[in-house]
């Protein structure tokens, strides 16, 4: 019981936060004379966002959670290099997925909206686009949560969310009073946490196992390569927009031809080993089709 309360804490600091944002948007609003029927409106438009952001956050987070035990296991035994390979290898599948996924939906974040949730005003794509970085800021921070748990530092990533809560709490109540930015201060208050997060427990792994996050080869890389993903995803989106006149059937290809664009581009610039891609969820058959495209030796 005492190993599972900071892990039960932690989880549930984490999700109170959004009630908490919640109830100081209406209240402060409210407090300062901003129509009911705007905010509801808007608070609305905040949850197809959420909705929409917990798809890539859930799909990055699955197949690193699963390695947490492996880490525990080497961690168990004293081998400190191998455990560190390990959490190397949970960020790099975690990043491949959402960095690239972060990108797609900020640059598509209108039609995706639009298909998704019809009533939508178009609020819900312009806050996707502010807050979609918290997609790569919380699979970091879930990452670095299970690794402090899986080494007997549970206590770490509650005392950690507490503080993010905290500073979270006192920065989303100066912007709602002193600007007019209404829901937006709502999800740069969500950036802000998960932030402060990732801080605080990068912090930690570096004093209890002197690591240090990979961020050339588990970010930079997957950022090169979404950055023509995200041009391609755009550029045929609009054409073909302008062809068809349908959302639905431009985003079709638009999304396709991005993935093969950022897997391409990714294989190019990383040459990653095969035995790295069989981690992956189908990575084996991706090793396959660039080894016959030369891409991969």
């Amino acid at each position: 019981m005492l190993i599972a309360a900071p892990i039960i804490l932690s989880a549930f600091i984490y999700n109170v936060n959004g009630y908490i944002n919640g109830v100081m948007y209406t209240s402060i609003l409210g407090w300062k004379g901003v129509s009911n029927s705007l905010v509801k409106q808007n608070y609305a438009e905040y949850g197809f966002f959420m909705t929409l952001i917990n798809i890539p956050l859930t799909l990055a987070s699955t197949a690193p959670t699963s390695m947490m035990p492996e880490v525990s296991a080497q961690y168990a035994i004293g081998d400190l290099e191998e455990t560190k390979r390990k959490i190397d290898q949970a960020t790099w599948i975690a990043m491949l997925i959402s960095i690239p996924a972060s990108v797609g939906l900020a640059v598509l974040a209108q039609p995706v909206t639009r298909l998704i949730f019809p009533s939508t005003e178009g609020v819900a794509g312009q806050l996707m686009v502010i807050g979609v970085i918290t997609v790569i800021l919380n699979s970091t921070s879930n990452i670095s949560n299970g690794v402090l748990q899986a080494i007997g530092k549970a206590n770490i990533p509650m005392i950690n969310a507490a503080i993010s809560l905290g500073v979270d709490i006192v920065f989303l109540a100066l912007v709602l009073v002193f600007t007019n930015m209404g829901i937006y201060a709502v999800v740069l208050a969500m950036v802000v946490y998960a932030l402060v997060m990732c801080v605080l427990n990068d912090r930690a792994l570096k004093k209890y196992l002197g690591y240090k996050n990979p961020w050339r080869s588990a970010y930079f890389v997957p950022i090169l390569a979404s950055i023509p993903m995200g041009i391609v995803a755009v550029a045929v989106y609009k054409l073909v927009y302008a062809v068809i006149g349908s959302n639905f059937i431009s985003l079709i290809p638009s999304i396709v031809l991005a993935i093969v664009v950022y897997f391409v581009g990714y294989l190019v610039v990383a040459k990653p080993k095969k035995e790295d891609l069989a981690a992956l969820p189908g990575g084996t058959r991706l090793a396959q089709v660039a080894q016959k495209l030369k891409i991969l030796k």
